[in-house]
């Protein structure tokens, strides 16, 4: 009997072990694959960790990396995603049916890196005015040389403009849109935008909200983050670390 008991004990620890091995990397893979399809890339790699493995299977991770290269957010090609979460809760289901999302987590940290290429690539194909649109980003505000159409005639238009934030939504603020030689030569002031709207990240699965859009020299790095008190999709109120429940 002690010798059935040992043996069985030994199966156990071993089907423990191989457990702790294997599903971390299993569930990263899954991910992996979940996020290239979101994305539409497959430049992702995942490292998920949790103790003990099992946690894997209700969708709980101790700890979550995520670095993706050229994914979209919607329609804005991004050069760099990166999240980093702690004591993330995602759906029970995340890993066996392909919904990747993240219900709550006790820290949440999004960065991502959108280059002049990525906007030059945005407003070539989703703003209709404007087209081969050659975009410079500087320190202070974003610079744009494109064509448009002004009453059927092809025209140069040079845009300025800087990233703002406004209700969870990454935006571009436009401050100067000036047509060249439009009219007898002379240049023209035009009006026909004043903001184009490029995320909004109320979209993702994820409790995030934007903290910063920080101008830098050739791209503008995006900052978002877990916001304590933040209401999700269920309409209810979750709690950090020592908050009241």
């Amino acid at each position: 009997m002690k010798k059935i008991l040992m043996i069985v004990g030994l199966l156990c620890l071993l089907l423990i072990g191989l457990a702790e091995a294997l599903l971390p990397k299993l569930g990263s893979e899954a991910l992996v694959r979940e996020l290239q399809q979101a994305l539409k890339t497959d430049a992702v790699t995942v490292s998920a960790r949790t103790f003990p493995a099992c946690r894997l299977l209700i969708g709980h991770i101790g700890d979550i990396d995520i670095e993706a290269e050229h994914g979209m957010l919607g329609n804005l090609p991004t050069e760099k995603l990166s999240l980093h979460g702690e004591c993330v809760q995602m759906p029970q289901d995340v890993l066996l049916n392909s919904n990747f999302a993240i219900t709550d987590a006790d820290v949440l940290t999004l960065t991502g890196i959108v280059t002049e290429g990525n906007l030059a690539d945005f407003l070539n194909r989703d703003i209709k005015e404007i087209d081969d649109a050659k975009v410079k980003i500087t320190k202070e505000k974003v610079l744009a040389d494109a064509t448009t159409k002004i009453m059927g005639r092809k025209a140069d238009v040079h845009i300025e403009g800087v990233f703002f934030i406004e209700e969870n939504k990454i935006c571009l603020r436009l401050t100067n849109v000036q047509v060249k030689k439009i009219f007898f030569g002379r240049d023209l002031t035009a009006n026909f935008f004043d903001r184009i709207d490029l995320y909004d990240f109320n979209r993702l699965n994820m409790p995030v909200e934007l903290d910063e859009a920080i101008h830098e020299e050739g791209q503008v790095v995006l900052k978002a983050s877990r916001h304590p008190g933040k209401t999700y999709g269920d309409g209810r109120k979750k709690s950090t670390k020592g908050e009241n429940k």
